[in-house]
């Protein structure tokens, strides 16, 4: 699912602005792969369950540097991505904040790439992910979700109250309180009235649905 998404994204992006198409060139989608099946290679058991490799450095040839050359930003973006989703759906945890970075290496030919993965130990930074995409970072004060422009994350429907429910950012991860709102908060389907959340759980404020994400 993570792979699709992602092909879907960088099609789009691709597609809108570059001059050069990608016909018989390394493809954006071959490098989302690439990365995938070496954190899968290099992914570790531990105590706590399996890590990945949270640190990506790509190298690319001087020739598909070039063509990506004005779109890096979103190909860094959309990979980084891809690693969280992939460890999401493989229950992979992370070591610290996921970083892909892209190097240009003039000794590989058009078409080829090196990926090299590592462990990185860091404090990550939860955020509150729409299903828009917007994104919010969490932190220790209370991000209010609501109905009006005066909320940190405004959903703006009848079904939402003013001051619905807040997310802060514990000891422990991540947690949730309905602010005693009309129509309720639901993880996973389920009314609540304050429960610790998980980057796997649903959270559906109005017609809103929101997810955790690691960063």
């Amino acid at each position: 699912m993570a792979l699709r998404d992602i092909e879907s994204r960088l099609e789009s992006i691709f597609n809108r602005g570059l001059s050069r198409p990608f016909r018989g060139s390394l493809q954006p989608i071959e490098i989302a792969q690439k990365i995938i099946r070496e954190i899968d290679l290099n992914r570790r058991v531990t105590s706590q369950g399996l890590i990945s490799p949270n640190k990506v450095k790509v190298w690319l040839s001087a020739a598909d540097g070039e063509r990506f050359e004005g779109f890096q930003g979103a190909l860094v973006d959309e990979l980084a991505e891809a690693v969280r989703q992939h460890a999401l759906t493989e229950s992979y945890n992370f070591a610290g904040p996921v970083s892909v970075q892209i190097f240009v290496d003039d000794e590989l030919s058009s078409g080829d790439l090196e990926v090299r993965t590592s462990f990185v130990r860091g404090e990550s930074q939860p955020r509150l992910v729409a299903e828009d995409g917007q994104s919010w970072t969490i932190g220790a004060s209370p991000l209010i979700v609501g109905r009006t422009t005066e909320a940190d994350v405004t959903v703006a429907d009848t079904l939402v109250s003013r001051r619905h429910a807040e997310i802060w950012r514990t000891a422990k991860g991540v947690a949730i309180k309905d602010l005693g709102s009309t129509n309720g908060t639901l993880v996973n389907g389920h009314r609540i009235t304050a429960v610790s959340l998980s980057p796997r759980d649903e959270i559906q404020v109005g017609p809103m649905r929101f997810r955790i994400e690691l960063v």
